[in-house]
C-alpha cells in the first residue's frame, strides 16, 4: 500500500513539474499542493512546500510563498534563506535583512530593491544606477517650460510642454496689447494651468525615470548574481 502511494504521489510530482516546466505555473502550484496535503512521505511534503513557495512568488502571490516557505523543513540549510525572499518581495524589508545577514549578495539585492543604493554599493562597489534630481527637472521647467521633461528624458513630451506654453502666454500677450480683456484672462488663466502642470509634470517625469532606472539595475543585478541559485 505504501509502495503504491509513493507511485501515485511521485507521478503527482512528475506531472507538477511538467506543468511547470510549461509555464502553466498556476496548475503546477495546484497539483504540489495536492502531494503536500495528501501525501504522508516527509521528503515529497518538503519539495512540494519548496515548490509551492517558490513558484507563489513567481505569480506574485507573496503571502502563500511566505506560508508555505515557513513549512519547508528545518533541516533544509537554505531555509532562512529562502524565508527571505517572501518577506522582500512584501516589504517586510528589516526581516529579509535578518535572514540574509550572512549573504553579501542578497543583502545588496534588498538594499537595490528598497532604494538604498548607498548601502547597496559598500556590498557590491560596481553597481550603477542612473539617477537624476526631480527637484532639478522641476526648476528647469519653472526657467523654460518643457525643459524639465527633455532632462527627464522625454523630449517630445518636452517639446510639446514648450509649444503649448508659448502658444498659451504669446495668445495672452497679444490679448493685453490689443486690449481683449476677457481674452487675456482666458489665456492668462490657460498659461498659468499649464506651466504649473509642467513644473509638476517634470518633477513626476524625473520620479518616474529614476523608479525605471532602479528597476532595470535591479533586474541587471539578479541576471548578473543568478539571485535564485539561493533557493535551491
Amino acid at each position: 500500500m505504501i509502495t503504491l502511494l509513493l507511485l501515485i504521489f511521485g507521478q503527482s510530482i512528475e506531472f507538477a513539474r511538467h506543468l511547470e516546466k510549461e509555464g502553466d505555473l498556476f496548475r503546477a502550484i495546484y497539483e504540489y499542493k495536492r502531494v503536500y496535503y495528501e501525501s504522508n512521505d516527509p521528503a515529497l511534503k518538503d519539495l512540494a512546500a519548496n515548490k509551492i513557495a517558490y513558484l507563489s512568488i513567481k505569480i506574485g502571490s507573496y503571502n502563500d510563498a511566505l506560508r508555505y516557505a515557513e513549512r519547508i523543513s528545518d533541516n533544509d540549510p537554505l531555509k532562512k534563506i529562502k524565508l527571505g525572499f517572501p518577506h522582500l518581495y512584501l516589504g517586510n524589508y528589516e526581516t529579509a535583512e535578518y535572514f540574509w545577514k550572512d549573504n553579501d549578495t542578497l543583502l545588496a539585492w534588498l538594499y537595490l530593491k528598497s532604494g538604498k543604493l548607498d548601502r547597496a554599493q559598500l556590498l557590491v562597489s560596481d553597481i550603477s544606477v542612473s539617477r537624476k534630481s526631480p527637484i532639478l527637472g522641476g526648476f528647469l521647467s519653472a526657467i523654460v517650460p518643457g525643459t524639465g521633461k527633455i532632462y527627464a528624458g522625454r523630449a517630445f513630451d518636452g517639446l510639446l510642454s514648450l509649444l503649448i506654453n508659448v502658444s498659451t502666454g504669446y495668445s495672452a500677450y497679444r490679448a493685453y496689447r490689443y486690449g481683449r480683456e476677457l481674452e487675456f484672462y482666458l489665456y492668462s488663466g490657460l498659461f498659468l494651468i499649464f506651466y504649473l502642470g509642467d513644473i509638476y509634470g517634470s518633477y513626476v517625469a524625473v520620479n518616474e525615470y529614476n523608479r525605471v532606472s532602479l528597476e532595470k539595475a535591479v533586474k541587471d543585478f539578479e541576471v548578473r548574481f543568478n539571485i535564485w541559485k539561493y533557493w535551491f
